[in-house]
């Protein structure tokens, strides 16, 4: 797990250190994927929350 979270974040330093004019670290790419990752979780949640919602509506109870 080490070497793979190791390679993960080489990738993203590499991948964004070529856009960026700020010389980039090993945290702030560690930080990247931490957002990233936080948002697509987020994402997830709110289709979840889409998904049981209209699921609600399709039943007797959601049906006004």
């Amino acid at each position: 797990m080490q070497r793979v979270q190791k390679q993960l974040i080489d990738q993203t330093l590499e991948f964004w250190q070529a856009r960026s004019p700020k010389t980039l670290t090993r945290e702030d790419a560690r930080e990247m994927i931490e957002n990233v990752t936080g948002f697509f979780q987020l994402l997830k949640e709110w289709q979840l929350a889409d998904q049981l919602s209209a699921s609600y509506e399709d039943t007797p109870q959601g049906k006004t």
